[in-house]
C-alpha cells in the first residue's frame, strides 16, 4: 500500500503540479497530501481508510502496543526469539458455557476454572461434569506487609476437587521483590502441597495490584523478572511443572518476556479474542463466568496447548 500511494503521489506531481496535491491522508501514522482527481473508482475517504488500516496492520504485526497504568502508550518490538502462535481465532465458538476453539477436524480444547476463597463454598460434584481442569489458589503474599498467607479455602477446595475426579493445579499470588523472596514463596507452596496429587502445573501469579502502597510499585523490569524467576526456578528444581500467569500489561512492561517464556505461559485478557502474538498454554478470557456448583462469578479458561 505504501508503494502504491507513493507512486500515486508522484503521478499527482507530474500531472497537476504541486498545487494540485491538496488532500490530506493518513499513511504509516503521518498525514500526507495527494490529489485523487486522476483516480477513478476511489474517493478521498476510501483511500484515507485503506491507508489507516494498512498502518494499523503493520503496527500490530510488528509491535506490542500497550498503554500503561498512567495512560502512556508503549510500542514494543515483537521478539523474534519467542514462537508466535498460528491459531485462527475466527475458529472460536462462544455458543456454550465456555468459549472453545474448534480445530479443522472438529475437535475442541479443554476448558477449566480457577478459584480461591473468593468463591466461597463450592459444590465440586456439580462443577465436575462441566470442566476438564481446575486451578486452586494455595495462597498469597500481602501487597502491603509482605506476609505469606494460606488461602482460607485451599484445603477444602483441594479435597473437593480431588474427590470429584477433577484434574488440578495450584497457583500462588506473588508480591515478591527479589529472587530470594520468589524462592521463599515457592518453598511456601511446596511445604503446603502435602499428599495432594497435581495433574497441572504450580503457577506463579504476578500482577500489578494497582494500589499506591504495593511493595512492588518501584521495582525495575530486572527486579520483577528476578522475583518471578526465583519462584519458577525453585518449583522446576523440585520436580514439579512450573508456569506463569499474568496479563498483557505485565508481560509487556514489567518482565523480560523472553526470560519468563522459558516456562509455559497462562495469559489473561478479557476479550472476545486475544491479541497476544506469542504462543500461550492457557487463555483466561473472563472473570465473570457462571458454572453450576459455584455461587457468583468465576474465572473461565481455555487450554490452547498440552501442558500435562
Amino acid at each position: 500500500m505504501r508503494k502504491r500511494l507513493f507512486w500515486l503521489f508522484i503521478f499527482c506531481v507530474i500531472s497537476t503540479g504541486l498545487a494540485g496535491c491538496e488532500k490530506d491522508y493518513y499513511g504509516m501514522g503521518k498525514p500526507f497530501s495527494v490529489s485523487t482527481d486522476m483516480l477513478p473508482g476511489y474517493t478521498n475517504a476510501e483511500i484515507a481508510a485503506l491507508s489507516a488500516d494498512n498502518y494499523e496492520r503493520f503496527m500490530h504485526a510488528s509491535y506490542l502496543v500497550v498503554m500503561d497504568k498512567f495512560g502512556e502508550v508503549h510500542k514494543i518490538k515483537i521478539s523474534a526469539d519467542i514462537k508466535r502462535h498460528e491459531w485462527d481465532f475466527s475458529n472460536l465458538d462462544s455458543s456454550g458455557m465456555f468459549k472453545n476453539y474448534v480445530e479443522e477436524d472438529g475437535s475442541t480444547k479443554k476448558v477449566g476454572i480457577d478459584v480461591s476463597e473468593h468463591q466461597g463454598v463450592i459444590d465440586w460434584e456439580r462443577v465436575a461434569p462441566n470442566i476438564d481442569f481446575a486451578f486452586i489458589r494455595l495462597g498469597y503474599r500481602g501487597y502491603g506487609g509482605g506476609g505469606l498467607v494460606l488461602d482460607g479455602y485451599y484445603a477444602s477446595n483441594m479435597e473437593g476437587a480431588t474427590a470429584a475426579g477433577i484434574p488440578i493445579g495450584v497457583y500462588f499470588y506473588s508480591q515478591a521483590v527479589s529472587y530470594e523472596e520468589g524462592v521463599e514463596e515457592a518453598n511456601f507452596v511446596l511445604s503446603h502441597l502435602g499428599e495432594y496429587s497435581l495433574d497441572y502445573p504450580i503457577v506463579l501469579d504476578r500482577e500489578d495490584p494497582m494500589v499506591d502502597d504495593a511493595r512492588t510499585n518501584d521495582l525495575s523490569v530486572e527486579q520483577h523478572t528476578e522475583a518471578a524467576m526465583g519462584f519458577l526456578d525453585t518449583i522446576a528444581a523440585s520436580g514439579h511443572k512450573a508456569m506463569m500467569y499474568t496479563n498483557r500489561l505485565y508481560y509487556s512492561l514489567y518482565v523480560n518476556t523472553e526470560q519468563v517464556y522459558q516456562y509455559p505461559i497462562w495469559y489473561a485478557q478479557y476479550a472476545d479474542e486475544p491479541d497476544w502474538p506469542y504462543e500461550f498454554a492457557i487463555w483466561q478470557y473472563t472473570e465473570s463466568g457462571e458454572v453450576p456448583g459455584i455461587s457468583g462469578s468465576v474465572d473461565l479458561n481455555l487450554q490452547m496447548m498440552d501442558i500435562n
